[in-house]
């Protein structure tokens, strides 16, 4: 055992292999959204190993009708599977090389968790517990194996990163405001909702909660300032994904990412006859959160003895009422946070699960243990004895899973809410539900009237070649989606046909050679010059720093 806790890093790997291995060894599991990882990491890996260090186009998603998908979801996690992809050669295949960044992203979770709690000054045997444990939450595995969130997954490595900063910040440590910056920005790069929910509960919350420790109005005010600082930068440098994610979603029918199915009152824990078919997962989660609340509340009586200095304003305290009153926003107690602006929009409430396991299991960490009595102990048997249900559910699922595994492969698919506004969408469909039927048998190029010659030809990831030779003006149609990236050399009007959102656009008589090519449209010029801006302003206050050191 001492061997074990005084190798932390070793520890916390043996337990990342044990909880990936049905991964490790039948590759990635069916799961919610594994056809979309598949479809996703495949392409991405693909063009990152060709140079492209930041793929958005996927020129073969949708039957080679392209896609912009990395326009709009966040590529951290993705960067860590063309890294390790890059890595291995292209060695493993996609199902694996998934699964083994599965890997890395749960052992960076626990790893970031250990640090953070050694920074709050617990003991080496609590932290590593901690970190043991902030791995094996259930939400955190559930997201792995049941949702296949592999975006949301990796979220998990970067909040404690994040409030870690906040610390250092508190305690004026030099690096804070830039490690802030950094794990800021890593945050909506790796998931842009849970960044979301983070930014208006926990951050917040614990920056208030600092700040008022800090006693002094002065220090306080510069405290602010200085996580102020900490966070813009981390949105600018986050502004090459954040712009356009955000402002280019009149391209894609964005609506459905938050209507019907995904309309988040759906989806409160006080309301289950709301939850849709099948309800076991919501089920898992709720036995997960009440779990989590007895623990909280039980952090806070023991924290209420008589005796206990400070009692409910030390930060085990701050933390578990942080997750109760993330609790109490996923049961639906408070719905009218769900209509703030953007917040509507992060589909389900218990994304702030991820908050809740990180709060509750930072509170029992902090906290003075042992129980100091019996009555008080029984709070926390009965919060394990209310997690089993939870924990003894998604032991089946994967069991389940893996049997499909074992049975057929899965199949890689992509997300209907990335195709063209205005492309016809199955009425009451869900993402999987693409509705390509219309556009099988159309050919690769179309050109009316029929002209001597008439092909297309791919030269890269993002570019078409067109031959054409016509005695009359032609209609040319490319099988590839319409959107606003496209230009044509030598330059024409490209637009898109109706209702079916494919490339037109119509050559002079003649002779010519067309070349289609993707181009950088405004949103992400904008977005490039204000991260480079942020991570210049960034490395001057580092060398500022350093100077002032040296003075």
């Amino acid at each position: 055992m001492k061997l074990l806790l005084g190798r932390p890093a070793f520890t916390l790997l043996a337990a990342a292999v044990l909880l990936m291995a049905p991964s490790l060894v039948l590759g990635t599991l069916p799961s919610h959204s594994s056809p979309q990882n598949l479809t996703y990491a495949e392409q991405f890996a693909e063009q990152f190993r060709n140079g492209v260090l930041y793929p958005r186009w996927l020129a073969d998603s949708f039957d080679g009708l392209g896609s912009p998908a990395f326009y709009f979801y966040p590529p951290g996690a993705f960067w860590v599977d063309a890294l390790l992809n890059l890595a291995t050669f292209g060695t493993l295949s996609t199902s694996y090389c998934l699964s083994f960044s599965s890997l890395l992203l749960l052992w960076a979770s626990g790893l970031a968790m250990h640090t953070w709690l050694r920074a709050e000054k617990t003991s080496p045997q609590t932290a590593v517990f901690g970190a043991l444990a902030y791995m094996v939450a259930p939400y955190h595995l559930l997201d792995h194996y049941y949702r296949g969130a592999y975006a949301e997954f990796g979220a998990y490595a970067v909040l404690p990163v994040v409030m870690l900063a906040i610390g250092q910040i508190a305690d004026k440590r030099r690096p804070g405001p830039a490690l802030l910056a950094v794990a800021y920005a890593a945050l909506p790069i790796m998931h842009l909702p849970t960044s979301l929910l983070i930014s208006l509960t926990a951050l917040p919350m614990y920056v208030l909660y600092r700040g008022w420790r800090l006693g002094v109005a002065g220090r306080a005010a510069a405290f602010f300032a200085r996580c102020a600082l900490g966070g813009v930068l981390g949105l600018g440098l986050a502004a090459v994904y954040l712009i356009p994610a955000l402002t280019l979603q009149d391209w894609i029918p964005a609506d459905t990412l938050w209507q019907g199915y995904y309309q988040i009152d759906y989806w409160f824990l006080l309301t289950p006859q709301r939850w849709p078919q099948p309800t076991d997962m919501m089920q898992i989660i709720t036995w997960i959160a009440a779990a989590y609340g007895i623990a909280a509340i039980g952090v806070l009586m023991v924290l209420a003895r008589p005796g206990l200095r400070r009692g409910w304003v030390t930060e085990p305290a701050a933390w578990a009422f942080i997750c109760i009153i993330c609790l109490l926003l996923i049961a639906g107690v408070l719905p009218s946070f769900w209509k703030l602006p953007f917040v509507a929009k992060v589909q389900f409430p218990w994304r702030l699960m991820i908050v809740v396991e990180f709060a509750g299991i930072t509170a029992l960490c902090l906290m003075p243990w042992p129980v100091p009595s019996r009555a008080l102990s029984y709070v926390f048997v009965i919060a394990i004895i209310t997690v089993v249900p939870g924990i003894g559910a998604i032991v089946p699922g994967v069991i389940l899973r893996m049997q499909v595994a074992l049975a057929q492969h899965e199949v890689p698919s992509d997300l209907s809410t990335f195709e063209p506004a205005g492309f016809p969408q199955k009425e009451d469909g869900k993402y999987a539900d693409l509705f390509l039927e219309p556009l099988e048998g159309v050919p690769p190029i179309a050109c009316t009237p029929v002209a001597r010659v008439c092909s297309v030809s791919t030269s890269s990831f993002d570019r078409l070649r067109v031959d054409l030779d016509a005695d009359a003006p032609t209609k040319i149609v490319l099988r590839r989606f319409y959107y606003p990236l496209w230009r044509l050399d030598p330059i024409l009007p490209v637009i898109a046909t109706d209702p079916l959102r494919l490339v037109s656009f119509t050559a002079p008589a003649g002779r010519y050679t067309y070349n289609l090519r993707r181009v950088m449209v405004p949103a992400e010029k904008w977005g490039w010059a204000i991260s480079g801006l942020s991570l210049v302003l960034l490395m001057t206050c580092l060398a500022m720093q350093r100077y002032r050191r040296r003075m």
